[in-house]
């Protein structure tokens, strides 16, 4: 049917045209550009689009016919034309999916009614793949990481290649001082894609042993996949804190059990710089007590002096620092004693001295003031052992007077130590139990005006019933008053007896405390008071 349309066309033409004239054929004439296509790498699985501009130089209609020659190279036709009018051009555009990794070749064939040139091949050639390991920075420097901080450098792994990067895995290659988070590493990546891991350094006192004589570490991150590894150097330098030791004074010890009003050092001069470093001291009162109103002493000093004002622990934090920055810290931890007693007392609100407000009192003379304003009671607090009566305050040795038994202190200990088993203002720290102070009460607050409080603690008690007794000393104007009694163990309140109306020479048994089997059960019957012994409270 296609030839009979040009012998129409010349027949016709024929007709028309008069003697004389010159009939031209019309040729199409095809032409390529480019001549060939040679692409450069490509993804592995992703179409690459190119272009092959056809023309028709020619008169007439250039008929056309693509395919591409093999199949199985990875070319394809996604667009071509049939016809390219005279003096036209159009695109015959093809795809390229490199189906894996390696080099294709192909040809795009052209078929036209070209006289000349009836088929016409544009060669095609292209890569696909391979992945590229990229990972940057090329080397890691953390500079000085001081001992105690923890530094952290991020490393990226990238696959800028072609294809998929496999068998993906990082590792450090010494691991002594560096650790490694690779968590976030998958196990392959796509071309393009990228993860992160993180090299993380936290020195210890173990690191500087490691360090060359310039004072670095030194490690390397090894990154590897199926395409290819990478080595990563590290370098880091470490600088050491300085020690800090902090101990209480006397005992040397971290953790010592403390009397109520009695100021203790905590020494921290044994702290050091194991580089020579120059460093501060920073004391820091971590923990006290409610209602306590302690403070540290001797702040940026080598020592420093807590009083405990309550029954109860305390923690004292001692921080030493470099010029650098590093630090560590060292805790003292003050703890209460197994047992403490706790007596206050205040004025009864019927009494006469009520009167006088603060305002009035304040404005009045010292001594007059103490003539007619409340405050001016005082209550002894007695602890009794196990079958002690109220009042035995024991003898002191033949050999010491009577200022070395009631020393408190240590320094006459071990010769002096007075007996009896009521621990009170004349027998502060009596002999009770085993030979030595462990196992002693103490005293360690005694109050002769106002409202307390007194203090009387307890170490390690032996088994049997206690009385905790309060005796109302000296009533200098007239002043009934109500009393109050606390009982704590290991710093913990656990019972309370009062208030109690107490008049001068009355003594109350607050409590009855009964030891059994390292256990307290303690039993506050109200209202048991008596007369004192005659000269409970004489000199």
């Amino acid at each position: 049917m296609r030839t009979l349309v040009p012998a129409l066309l010349t027949c016709l033409l024929l007709a028309r045209c008069t003697c004389g004239e010159t009939l031209t054929e019309l040729v199409p004439d095809i032409d390529v550009d480019p001549s060939a296509r040679e692409l450069s790498r490509q993804i592995v699985g992703a179409p690459t689009t190119l272009i092959v501009q056809v023309g028709n130089r020619g008169t007439g209609v250039l008929e056309l016919h693509a395919r591409v020659e093999p199949l199985d190279q990875g070319f394809t036709i996604a667009s071509a034309p049939d016809t390219i009018r005279a003096r036209l051009a159009a695109d015959v555009t093809l795809t390229f999916t490199p189906p894996v990794r390696g080099s294709f070749n192909a040809a795009l064939v052209l078929q036209s009614n070209d006289p000349d040139e009836p088929e016409l091949r544009i060669p095609l050639s292209g890569e696909g793949g391979p992945p590229l390991l990229e990972v940057s920075p090329a080397s890691v420097d953390f500079g000085v990481v001081n001992e105690g901080a923890t530094a952290e450098r991020l490393v990226t792994v990238a696959n800028v290649g072609f294809d998929v990067l496999a068998e993906l895995a990082a590792t450090l290659e010494d691991g002594s001082e560096l650790t490694l988070d690779a968590s976030a590493l998958p196990s392959s990546l796509a071309p393009g894609e990228d993860a992160l891991v993180c090299v993380l350094l936290a020195p210890s006192a173990s690191s500087a042993a490691l360090e060359d004589e310039a004072g670095l570490l030194y490690d390397a991150l090894l990154v590897s996949s199926a395409d290819g590894d990478a080595r990563v150097p590290i370098s880091a330098g470490v600088n050491l804190a300085p020690v800090a030791i902090a101990v209480e004074e006397l005992t040397r010890l971290h953790s010592v059990k403390v009397n109520v009003g009695r100021p203790y050092i905590i020494d921290g001069s044994e702290s050091f710089d194991p580089e020579g470093d120059a460093f501060t001291f920073m004391w820091t009162l971590l923990a006290r007590p409610a209602g306590s109103f302690a403070a540290l002493v001797g702040q940026g000093q080598p020592t420093t002096r807590l009083s405990a004002d309550e029954v109860g622990g305390y923690q004292v934090e001692l921080r030493t620092t470099d010029e650098h920055g590093a630090f560590s810290s060292d805790v003292v931890t003050l703890l209460p004693r197994d047992l403490a007693v706790v007596l206050r007392w205040q004025t009864d609100a019927g009494a006469t001295c009520q009167g006088y407000d603060e305002a009035a009192c304040a404005a009045l003379p010292p001594n007059e003031r103490d003539d007619v304003c409340c405050g001016q009671s005082d209550l002894d607090l007695h602890l009794l052992r196990p079958g002690a009566a109220l009042g035995d305050a024991g003898s002191c040795p033949g050999t010491c007077d009577d200022a070395q038994c009631t020393e408190i202190g240590d320094d006459s200990a071990a010769t002096c130590r007075q007996d009896g088993g009521d621990c009170a203002w004349n027998n502060k720290a009596p002999e009770w139990g085993a030979s030595g102070r462990l196992d002693d009460p103490r005293l360690d607050v005694d109050d002769v005006r106002g409202g307390g409080p007194e203090v009387t603690t307890l170490d390690l008690p032996e088994d049997g019933a206690y009385r905790a007794v309060v005796h109302y000393c000296n009533d200098r104007i007239g002043e009934p008053t109500l009393a109050t009694v606390e009982l704590y163990v290991e710093g913990a309140l656990r019972a309370s007896a009062g208030p109690e109306l107490l008049a001068q020479g009355d003594a109350w048994t607050a409590s009855t405390m009964l030891r059994e089997s390292g256990a307290w059960t303690f039993v506050s019957p109200p209202g048991v008071v008596e007369d004192a012994p005659v000269g409970l409270c004489s000199p």
